[in-house]
């Protein structure tokens, strides 16, 4: 990418955590957390019909958009309830056991981005406000073990979305809506970044530009964004530096 024509007047940095900030397994992560989740509540629930109510959770919480009430944490709550009649101090035990026992068996599955480590704090010396924007399907432990394992210090950011503290999933206004609001910067001075040209580049129905990290981009069913910016992380280093000077 060459020199940026135009220069917004960016006041905070939304950074999406997996493809963006580390390299991660998703498609062998996010089933073992499952199964080690069913493993441990087999005595109340057949594991496969756990597997396939949770994963249902999730997908609902990205697809259905809420009406803001109730957290991403109790929907899923309220699901698992509903669907396999399984109570709330169930899994959050099971949750516990598995921070505790199988968590760090998953470390092998992410991978650090030194670059993107060295463009968190070049921001960081801005004095820009920055956000974890990853999305809040998981608990804040498994955000913070990703985190944690990709070299990347929970305290460079002013705000980290987990299901414990969001309503709202990307790609749903909603979600970027809430994050503009609780900075309290307008959504236009706003820069989402992130490799997935559904979920992320959604931020541009909020007004809220968007930078798409193409080094690992993820592509999906669904309806196609504006991309006014793009690259891979060295380009988005010069197109940073050159914004925020």
């Amino acid at each position: 990418m060459g020199a940026i024509q135009d220069k917004h007047n960016i006041q905070a940095v939304l950074f999406d955590l997996d493809g963006t900030l580390l390299r991660a397994e998703m498609t062998l992560f996010v089933p073992r957390y499952v199964q080690a989740l069913a493993g441990y509540c087999a005595t109340w629930v057949k594991p496969k019909k756990f597997e396939q109510a949770l994963l249902q959770a999730i997908r609902d919480l990205i697809h259905e958009e809420g009406d803001g009430r109730m957290t991403n944490e109790e929907r899923v709550y309220a699901r698992m309830r509903r669907d396999l009649g399984l109570p709330e101090e169930r899994l959050r035990d099971s949750l516990e056991h598995f921070r505790l026992h199988q968590l760090a068996e998953l470390r092998n599955l992410i991978r650090p981005i030194p670059l993107a480590r060295q463009i968190v704090q070049e921001c960081r010396r801005k004095g820009i406000p920055l956000v974890l924007a990853t999305n809040p399907v998981f608990p804040r432990c498994i955000i913070q073990a990703r985190m944690q394992w990709a070299e990347l210090d929970e305290n460079w950011f002013a705000h980290l979305t987990s299901y414990e503290n969001s309503h709202y999933c990307k790609p749903q206004p909603g979600y970027f809506r809430h994050l503009s609001d609780l900075l309290g910067v307008k959504p236009q001075n706003c820069l989402m970044v992130g490799n997935d040209l559904q979920h992320d580049l959604a931020a541009v129905a909020v007004g809220m530009p968007a930078y798409l990290v193409d080094t690992w981009k993820v592509e999906r069913d669904g309806p196609e964004w504006p991309c006014l910016y793009r690259g891979d992380h060295g380009a988005l280093q010069r197109f940073l530096s050159e914004q925020l000077s």
